[in-house]
């Protein structure tokens, strides 16, 4: 029961590409009830379909438990190529986004706790080539979880970071076909993740077994950041 997300409502954004999907059907077969977010339907960047997103989740059960904020877009260029718009982009999906719909679940799970899970990167510890706005912005949301755990633990809000390695998805795809190799030799695990190696943290974080955890970093990555030679 430790582990139990039954009647659980939980707002997943990104739920329909790889890492995302995995997430929300894992929550599900934990018993949880996933409000999924995700274009068409939710452009998360836009304030009036925040406020859409969460009255659906509150017709549930008249609150919200979880979010898992995995909404995520990558614009590779050049560092002299870089354009302002994908900065801008990435910035409002990456890093704005997830703080404007934390603040908005947040008031309300100020009565009964709550649990919100942002997913980062190893960017977020790492730099990486030819992608500024990517390792800038999931570097800001890996300090802006911990500011939001600062600043809501007094309400039993939770805040606490999933940072995933080198996971196969659609995003990944230009380095599964060009660096495939070579990532997994730099892994202690010698291969790249799937989505559904995420979805046990992500569970871990949501549910009771994490009930004293909050403003930490949770990289799974199999071992991608702790190994040196």
């Amino acid at each position: 029961m430790m582990f139990s997300l039954q009647d659980k409502v939980i707002i997943v954004t990104g739920a329909q590409g790889g890492n995302g999907a995995a997430i929300a059907k894992g929550i599900e077969e934990f018993g949880g009830i996933v409000i999924r977010a995700d274009l068409p339907e939710f452009d998360i960047t836009l304030p009036h379909k925040q406020e859409e997103l969460v009255q659906k989740a509150l017709q549930h059960t008249g609150h919200i438990d979880g979010l898992v904020n995995c909404a995520g877009v990558t614009y590779g260029n050049d560092i002299f190529e870089y354009s302002n718009e994908d900065w801008e982009k990435t910035y409002l999906v990456n890093l704005k986004a997830p703080f404007l719909l934390s603040r908005n679940v947040a008031r309300h799970m100020k009565v009964n706790g709550g649990s919100i899970v942002n997913i980062t990167s190893l960017n977020s510890e790492l730099a990486f080539p030819n992608n500024p706005a990517y390792v800038a912005m999931k570097g800001g949301l890996k300090q802006l979880s911990k500011s939001l755990a600062l600043d809501l633990g007094k309400f039993n809000i939770r805040v606490n970071n999933l940072g995933p390695g080198y996971i196969r998805t659609n995003m990944t795809k230009k380095g599964w076909q060009h660096n495939r190799e070579a990532i997994e030799q730099r892994t202690i695990l010698g291969r790249w993740g799937t989505p559904e190696d995420l979805v046990g943290t992500v569970i871990y974080l949501l549910s009771a077994a994490s009930l004293y955890v909050t403003g930490q970093d949770f990289y799974v990555d199999g071992g991608y950041l702790a190994k040196g030679l």
